[in-house]
C-alpha cells in the first residue's frame, strides 16, 4: 500500500497524547501513526469499517518491528482485556499494509509489542504496602519472571509476537527506549 508520509511519519510524543491533548513520553524519536495506518487500510480493504490498533510503529531493522500502544493511565484504571483486541487487530492491519508476503509464522519471529502506561504522574496514584509490593516481588521470582506481562497479553507472547511488554512509563523510558530505538 502507499501512504501519505505526511500522514503516518510522527513522534513517540506526539502518539503519546492523551484525548485532552496531554502526552505523557517527552521524545522527538519518530514513529509511524499506527492509527492513522490502521484507518487507511480500513478504508481500503474493510469499506471503512475501523479496527482497533497500536499507536505507534517503529521498524528498527528487518529483524525488529515494535508495535508500540501509549496509554496516559494508572495500571489499575485499565481493564484487564483492554489491549488484547489491539493487539490482535494491529497484527493484521500490519500484514495487510507491509508484509502481505510474509507468513503469519515469519511475521511473529520478527515482532514485537511494547505496552506503555503511566503509573507515575498520575495525580491520584495508588499506595500499595510495602509488604503487598515484597509479596508481588516474590511471586514473581518464583515463577522465574523478570517482568510480569499484564493486562492478559501474556497469550500473544508465542503466537503473534516474539515478546510482549507491559512497562510503566520510567521503566520504558530507563530501560527499553535505548535498545529499542538506538
Amino acid at each position: 500500500m502507499q501512504f501519505d508520509k505526511n500522514k503516518i511519519y510522527s513522534t513517540l510524543q506526539k502518539r503519546s497524547e492523551d484525548d485532552q491533548g496531554n502526552y505523557f513520553i517527552d521524545s522527538q524519536q519518530e514513529v509511524l501513526d499506527f492509527d492513522e495506518i490502521t484507518q487507511e487500510v480500513a478504508d481500503q480493504y474493510r469499506n471503512k469499517k475501523p479496527t482497533a490498533s497500536c499507536d505507534a510503529l517503529y521498524v528498527k531493522d528487518d529483524s525488529h518491528i515494535y508495535l508500540i500502544e501509549l496509554k496516559n493511565a494508572r495500571r489499575s484504571r485499565i481493564g484487564k482485556n483492554f489491549f488484547k483486541q489491539k493487539a490482535y487487530d494491529s497484527v493484521w492491519t500490519l500484514m495487510a499494509a507491509f508484509y502481505q508476503d510474509l507468513s503469519l509464522e515469519e511475521l511473529k519471529e520478527r515482532l514485537y509489542l511494547v505496552v506503555v502506561f503511566n503509573d507515575e504522574e498520575i495525580i491520584e496514584k495508588e499506595q500499595e504496602s510495602q509488604y503487598f509490593q515484597a509479596f508481588k516481588k516474590k511471586v514473581g521470582q518464583l515463577a522465574g519472571e523478570k517482568e510480569r506481562i499484564l493486562f492478559g497479553m501474556d497469550i500473544y507472547k508465542g503466537t503473534f509476537y516474539k515478546d510482549v511488554y507491559t512497562v510503566e512509563k520510567n521503566v520504558f523510558l530507563k530501560q527499553m527506549y535505548q535498545d529499542i530505538f538506538e
